[in-house]
């Protein structure tokens, strides 16, 4: 098999997927206001990319030839879907579930800053450790509550951050920090896999070649295990740590902003003070 016959035929649509997906779906068109504005759009294009995540050829690579593509894929589950799934939310149905007895409670705990930091960056730790690691390959319920948790778990990270209610974030310096403090465990952890001797995860050393590709991956693209395992690190380490410093960027960005505005509006009061005096002299005179 050549590596445009496998890239036409590496596509695994699991039932655990559509159904995930179909849960998801539904779950944000109960939401009062989910079809109004460009959030419905956002959400559309977080699910697009979830699914096409999980059934492309990235998937099979991941669990059968290479880590980095294994990788790419957790960067996506991770970080970039999360983000693009949370912040389509509407603002009135994330009111309405911190309100709720229940839900609301759930919010506030996974929500408070160290939960959410602990979850996300413990969790990138803690499934790529290679004992677990090489469990989830071999076996499907793992996998899968891995992929799921990752979704779910990646929302909980931004919230403190990036919640659609505002008085929930973060002022801009914790937030700055809480994101930089992030950066840092992926950056540690990704430096250890990427120096770690080739082996880490003993599955991607010798794969057991079901596509017929590992010839044309070793000998013609030169990725050898330990030049994927590598890879593999500086994917985590490198395009992992700069999600976070954009986020980070954001959030500096708005606390900048913020003494601009506060500016603006105390020169609109005081205008506004001046324009009632200068109206009250012209009454007393008249």
């Amino acid at each position: 098999m050549n590596i445009l016959q496998f890239l036409g035929s590496a596509w695994t649509v699991e039932p655990w997927v559509i159904i995930f997906a179909l849960a998801l779906i539904a779950f944000y068109a109960l939401m009062p206001g989910s079809r109004s504005g460009g959030k419905a759009y956002l959400f559309t294009g977080g699910i697009a990319l979830m699914v096409l995540a999980l059934v492309s050829p990235l998937d099979y690579l991941g669990r059968n030839y290479l880590f980095s593509a294994h990788m790419i894929q957790h960067i996506l589950l991770l970080l970039v879907i999360p983000l693009m799934l949370l912040a389509s939310i509407p603002g009135e149905a994330a009111e309405r579930a911190l309100d709720a007895p229940l839900a609301g409670g759930v919010l506030k705990f996974l929500g408070n800053p160290v939960p959410a930091w602990i979850l996300g960056v413990g969790s990138m730790w803690v499934w790529h450790m290679p004992s677990l690691h090489e469990a989830v390959l071999g076996n499907e319920g793992l996998y899968i509550a891995q992929q799921i948790s990752f979704v779910l778990i990646g929302m909980i990270f931004w919230w403190p951050v990036f919640s659609p209610v505002e008085r929930v974030r973060l002022a801009p310096l914790p937030a700055t920090l809480y994101l930089a403090s992030a950066c840092l465990g992926c950056s540690i952890l990704g430096m250890l896999i990427t120096f770690a001797g080739a082996g880490l995860y003993p599955s991607y050393v010798n794969p057991s070649d079901s596509a017929g590709i590992l010839s044309y991956i070793r000998n013609e693209l030169c990725i050898t295990a330990g030049v994927d395992q590598q890879i593999g690190g500086l994917t985590m380490w490198v395009p992992g740590c700069l999600i976070y410093l954009a986020a980070s960027m954001v959030t500096i960005a708005k606390w900048y902003a913020a003494p601009e505005q506060d500016a603006a509006g105390m020169e609109t009061g005081e205008s506004s003070v001046i324009t009632e005096l200068k109206y009250k002299e012209v009454t007393e005179k008249k």
